[in-house]
């Protein structure tokens, strides 16, 4: 399996209507591509310091999309159906002046392409789901970034499928877990949790489950990060703790699944 995951930027005043617009075009655009498995509108989480200026800031979002294959996703952009939808989402977008072009499709006489939001990507190197996972909607999901020590992917892997995922899916409101290959290759992994509440990945992460599972995973980190990780202010040695590592929390906005993995 393969990700994307678009970072957007919409107008405050237009994020009711791109919701919309991403539920009503964006998602049967992507089912009718072929090969998309999964596809969410999410929207991070603020701090609460941030709250004050949530209604004048520009609205944040992702837009996160699991697909079959890096080859099926490849040809969803190939076909142009990605410039197509986002370009019937420009009305709704903001911060274009942060965008990077992408001018290496520009045929001599063409316009000039829209400004393109920034595309984060990713190989999906192992997955849980729940048994009723497929059937209960994800609200909401946690993004946890961790920095691999080289040669320890492999290691981290399969300490994740044998100890963390099951441990992940036997907590109330967790519906499916994946462990991802980051932006930065091999170097870097991302674990997806999606919920079907906020507040049972609330109670997760403070019932001490969190740090548990971390220390886990501790053994196959990079050794600056366990360096930076194991010490206190004074100097003392300490265990890893789940809120040691990069943790982004999503809510889902709208989001469904589209089609099984084929065979």
């Amino acid at each position: 399996m393969y990700f994307r995951l678009v970072r957007l930027k919409v107008r405050p005043e237009s994020f009711c209507a791109f919701r919309d617009y991403y539920e009503s075009r964006i998602l049967p655009g992507l089912e009718s591509a072929g090969g998309c498995l999964y596809a969410a509108l999410l929207r991070p989480v603020r701090p609460a310091e941030e709250a004050e200026t949530a209604e004048t800031a520009e609205t944040a979002c992702d837009s996160l999309t699991l697909w079959e294959s890096e080859e099926r996703a490849d040809a969803y952009v190939d076909s142009g159906r990605y410039d197509e939808l986002l370009d019937g989402a420009d009305p709704f977008l903001a911060g274009a002046t942060d965008w990077s072009a992408d001018l290496a499709r520009l045929e001599v006489g063409a316009r000039p392409p829209l400004p393109d939001p920034k595309v984060e990507t990713g190989s999906v190197e192992a997955l849980r789901e729940a048994d009723d996972g497929p059937r209960r909607p994800a609200l909401f999901l946690r993004v946890v970034d961790h920095r691999v020590d080289p040669g320890g992917q492999a290691a981290l892997r399969r300490t994740w499928e044998e100890e963390v995922a099951p441990a992940l899916l036997a907590t109330p409101g967790c519906l499916a877990a994946y462990l991802v290959e980051g932006l930065h290759g091999r170097a870097q992994a991302l674990s997806f949790t999606f919920w079907s509440d906020e507040e049972s990945a609330v109670r997760y992460e403070m019932s001490g489950r969190f740090d548990d599972l971390a220390r886990k995973l501790a053994p196959h980190l990079s050794g600056l990060y366990r360096w930076r990780l194991a010490l206190d202010p004074d100097g003392a040695v300490r265990d890893v703790r789940g809120s040691d590592l990069a943790v982004s929390p999503f809510r889902v906005v709208v989001g469904r699944k589209l089609g099984p993995p084929e065979g």
